[in-house]
């Protein structure tokens, strides 16, 4: 009688698991469909770019982190929730179906980006950089002034940064539970297992979004390690001839862009402040939003004001 319930048992959790397989199969698929039905690839005089334009008003181009995508600047036009704006979300070379030879380092991201304004027919925008998205947007607000009404950055890198570096200075249990954290997140049918759950944090549509653009890693992977190449590149950024009105969001808890980042732009850029989130991590924009985004929004109606005063 065991053997035969042992059997049975085993035959449950095969089945369950042939179930488990194909479920995650067709949802994996159905995201790669998702993608790219939500977004358009343009063919820009500098090489193809994909992007998302949605809502109506002053534009805000969003580059996202690394790793990320489209789908990333989508998320957070949602934690904002502003239906005054337009957001123009790009994905960076290497992410998603942006190829990584149209611009690899940030300055050429950042005339790719002008020459998809071009295409589109846009002025000007506000550059809002998350994260690994920052160097690029500092570039666009040194490279492009007449084109960037404002630059903002959350948990933005300013200048040099190597991950292999800032994990040294870890202890060696945080270093390994680093490294264990990485391979999690990038592992699929892991986002598949926890993604139900995100819906159950505050702002629940948005968190499941930002869970979602750690999804299809394989797709993300070369923007990424291109990030980490270029980034360690970077010497130092001629902050002080930024022109724009810069608007500086960084926990000081932030062990992954150290907060160190957001002091060098703040002392340096003639026109930022900062919002400093005290113990706030690198995830700070979305735990502390009911901060955050009132400020940004502050930030973007009084630099609209001075622009249409001036």
């Amino acid at each position: 009688m065991k053997g035969k319930r042992w059997l049975l048992a085993g035959a449950a959790v095969a089945a369950s698991m042939a179930c488990y397989t194909t479920t995650y199969r067709n949802w994996r698929q159905k995201e790669i469909s998702r993608l790219a039905a939500g977004s358009n690839l343009i063919d820009t005089r500098l090489g193809p770019i994909e992007y998302n334009l949605s809502g109506t008003g002053p534009v805000i181009l969003i580059a996202h982190g690394s790793p990320g995508g489209y789908d990333m600047g989508q998320a957070f036009a949602k934690l904002f929730n502003n239906l005054h704006y337009s957001y123009l979300a790009v994905s960076r070379p290497g992410y998603l179906r942006t190829p990584l030879e149209t611009a690899p380092t940030p300055e050429e991201q950042a005339d790719l980006y002008a020459a998809l304004l071009d295409m589109l027919a846009i002025d000007q925008v506000s550059i809002l950089g998350i994260s690994g998205g920052g160097p690029s947007a500092i570039q666009f607000a040194l490279r492009h002034p007449e084109r960037c009404s404002s630059l903002v950055m959350i948990s933005g890198v300013a200048q040099h940064y190597s991950e292999q570096e800032i994990w040294q200075s870890y202890s060696p249990l945080k270093r390994i539970s680093r490294q264990i954290y990485s391979k999690i997140v990038a592992f699929d049918p892991f986002i598949y297992f926890v993604l139900p759950f995100a819906g159950l944090q505050p702002a629940g549509a948005a968190a499941t979004d930002l869970v979602r653009t750690a999804l299809l890693y394989s797709h993300r992977k070369r923007g990424y390690d291109n990030d980490m190449e270029q980034f360690e590149k970077i010497s130092r950024y001629p902050l002080q001839n930024i022109k724009a009105p810069t608007f500086i969001v960084h926990g000081t808890s932030d062990d992954e862009v150290l907060f160190a980042d957001a002091e060098l732009l703040a002392s340096q850029a003639p026109l930022a402040q900062i919002l400093v989130i005290p113990n706030g991590t690198h995830m700070a924009f979305y735990t502390h939003a009911d901060i955050v985004m009132p400020a940004l929004e502050e930030f973007l109606q009084r630099t609209i004001q001075l622009q249409a005063a001036s």
